[in-house]
């Protein structure tokens, strides 16, 4: 284990100045000779590459608080994570109110410290030699270090690329922070780099809300709603849409591809759909808009079968049997009819007449006798 040096240049993170500048004036207090404060990740990285290139001081403490303006210390610490292989300086927390799951996500680094706001000199003294020795202790693992002509090709403070998805997560904290500017920048990234990228529209909908503007917060959440049904994820449109049907009243579109999805013979996508579109529209009854669309298909009484298995087979076995009972109706109970009793002189028609002559005859000549 190599002797861990005294940290002379300081890297600050914080979004908040006041925190930063306080920072900052408790680092000049334990000996740090400079302290730059950035307040976003992208600022840290451009930072971080100046002092690669030699531009600014090189850097050998780097103290981050909790909230940038374009993402969070998790999110920064992830982004450092990506390049130790590259680059191993001290990392401080620095937090107000940490969360169990922040200080832990904040320790995996190996070479970090965490401290607590309010924090005392001697107290931030003791969490920077813990981060120094941590730093300078840990080993880096071989395979992970770039050699050769690929080292030199590489930009040794290239972070792991964004996908939408991780752009969505870090909106999303964004969102809960109240951060709009911040958030709607970030889901647009993501819309960037996958325009059908249903939940970065959604996320962008809800910073639209935040800062109150009603009518691109209703564009973005439409938009989501046809990309959602479009890629037949029926459940994620009826979710995105739902908010729109609290307050407005108009045609569900969910019913409305149903009903195309099942008249193609689409019978698995439309009973989806039927099923989440439902929760659009409650107080109307589901088996009206089925058997409508049932109307214009070239076999009606098949086609309402059909959707009625498909939502038994997705798991709804009562609403389905309900459905057919209501569509296509119960069977009516046939009792078989009892054989006519055949008497063997209506086999011989000629007999049966004579028989029947001589009945009536008889019966004359008794009413004759007994007057």
């Amino acid at each position: 284990m190599s002797t861990p040096k005294k940290p002379e240049h300081a890297l600050i993170i914080n979004g908040n100045s006041a925190e930063a500048a306080l920072d900052r004036k408790m680092l000049f207090r334990i000996g740090i000779r400079s302290a730059l404060i950035v307040d976003s990740v992208s600022g840290t990285f451009r930072s971080l590459s100046k002092a690669q290139s030699g531009e600014i001081e090189s850097f050998d403490l780097i103290i981050c608080g909790a909230q940038m303006k374009d993402g969070d210390a998790q999110y920064l610490i992830d982004k450092l994570k990506s390049i130790r292989a590259q680059i191993a300086i001290p990392v401080l927390a620095v937090a107000t109110s940490p969360t169990k799951d922040f200080v832990m996500r904040t320790l995996t680094l190996g070479y970090s410290s965490f401290l607590a706001r309010p924090y005392t000199m001697d107290g931030l003294v003791q969490q920077v030699i813990h981060a120094v020795r941590n730093t300078y202790g840990a080993a880096i693992p071989a395979a992970s270090q770039p050699s050769g002509d690929a080292k030199a090709a590489q930009n040794p403070l290239e972070p792991e690329p964004d996908t939408a998805e991780t752009l969505c997560e870090r909106g999303k904290k964004l969102l809960k922070n109240h951060h709009w500017d911040s958030a709607l920048e970030t889901f647009s990234q993501a819309i960037a780099l996958n325009p059908r990228h249903g939940a970065a529209y959604v996320g962008r909908a809800k910073a639209w809300k935040g800062k109150r503007d009603t009518e691109q917060y209703v564009q973005e959440l439409n938009t989501a709603g046809d990309i959602f049904m479009a890629q037949h994820d029926y459940e994620g449109a009826s979710n995105a849409l739902k908010p729109l049907y609290d307050s407005f009243e108009k045609e569900n579109p969910l019913y409305t591809t149903a009903k195309s999805l099942l008249q193609e013979g689409d019978f698995e996508n439309a009973a989806s759909a039927y099923l989440h579109g439902e929760k659009l529209s409650p107080g109307v009854h589901l088996h009206q808009q089925i058997s409508r669309a049932c109307m214009f298909t070239r076999a009606p009484q098949h086609a309402a079968k059909n959707i009625c298995k498909k939502i038994y087979e997705q798991g709804h076995e009562e609403k389905a049997k309900l459905l057919y009972k209501r569509i296509v109706g119960a069977p009516a109970r046939r009792h078989p009819s009892r054989p006519k009793k055949v008497k063997w002189l209506d086999s011989y028609p000629a007999l049966s007449e004579v028989v029947s002559v001589a009945k009536y005859s008889y019966q004359t000549y008794q009413a004759l006798q007994h007057p």
